[in-house]
C-alpha cells in the first residue's frame, strides 16, 4: 500500500498539514485544485518511500513540480515554496524542505503539485485583510507566476470588490491599468464567494490562470497573522 497520499485523500492535519486539509476539502467539493500528491508528515524519506515518490511523479506525467510546506499547526501557513523541481532532484529537495522547516520548529507535510507556467497569479481574500471590512473582497494580481503567490512581497494590482454586489471599487483610470480582464475578475469573485460559503469561514486563496484556466494553488483561513502581513 502506497504511503503517498492523493490531494483529496485526507483531512487529518497531523498527516497532511494545514495546506493539505484545505486542498482536500476544496478538491472534494469539486473545485479545480492543481494536480499533485502529498508526502505525509511522519513518513521518512528512506529508499522505499523515495521510489514511491518517483513513481508518483511519473504516474502524473510531471516534468517539473512546485513543493509547498504544510505545517501541522492550523494558524501557521508557511510561504516556503520551491518551484521548478525536476525528477532527478525531487527526493533531495523534499528532504531539504522538511529539514528546513524542522529547523524553524515546524513539522510539515510536503505538497507536491504541477508547476504551472501561469499567465496571471495572485491571492484573493474573502474579506479585506487591510481594513478588516467583511463587505469587501480583495484581489491581488500579477502577470506570470511570480513572488506574490510565493512570498507575498512583490508589488501587485490591488482590486477591491463589493462582496454583496460584485461592483469594483476602482477609479476610472485604474481599470485600464490592472492586468486582469473584467471576466477574470468576475470569475475570481464568484470563486471566492463559493469557497467561503462551502467552507463556512473567511479564507485567502492563491490562484493562477494557466492556459486560460483558473486553478487553486493554496487556501488558508484569514487570521490575525494574515492581517499582520499588511500592517
Amino acid at each position: 500500500m502506497s504511503r503517498i497520499l492523493a490531494i483529496d485523500a485526507s483531512t487529518d492535519i497531523t498527516k497532511v498539514g494545514n495546506l493539505g486539509v484545505y486542498l482536500a476539502r476544496l478538491k472534494r467539493a469539486g473545485f479545480r485544485v492543481v494536480d499533485g500528491f502529498i508526502i505525509p508528515v511522519e513518513e521518512e524519506l528512506q529508499f522505499g518511500l523515495s521510489n514511491e515518490i518517483l513513481r508518483e511523479f511519473d504516474k502524473h506525467g510531471f516534468t517539473e513540480v512546485a513543493l509547498r510546506a504544510a505545517p501541522v499547526e492550523i494558524d501557521i501557513f508557511s510561504s516556503e515554496t520551491i518551484r521548478g523541481v525536476k525528477r532527478d532532484v525531487l527526493v533531495e529537495t523534499i528532504d531539504y524542505l522538511r529539514k528546513n522547516s524542522l529547523r524553524r520548529g515546524h513539522q510539515v507535510a510536503v505538497v507536491v503539485q504541477k508547476d504551472l507556467n501561469a499567465e496571471f497569479s495572485g491571492t484573493i481574500h474573502s474579506y479585506n485583510p487591510v481594513t478588516l471590512d467583511n463587505n469587501e473582497i480583495l484581489i491581488e494580481a500579477n502577470l506570470w507566476m511570480n513572488s506574490t503567490v510565493l512570498t507575498g512581497e512583490s508589488d501587485t494590482d490591488m482590486i477591491l470588490i463589493n462582496k454583496n454586489t460584485g461592483a469594483l471599487n476602482l477609479e476610472s483610470d485604474e481599470e485600464n491599468e490592472i492586468c486582469l480582464t473584467p471576466q477574470q475578475i468576475a470569475q475570481l469573485y464568484n470563486l471566492i464567494r463559493k469557497i467561503e460559503k462551502k467552507l463556512n469561514e473567511a479564507v485567502s486563496v492563491d490562484w493562477a490562470y494557466n492556459n486560460g484556466v483558473l486553478y487553486i494553488l493554496r487556501a488558508r483561513p484569514i487570521t490575525q497573522k494574515t492581517y499582520e502581513r499588511y500592517m
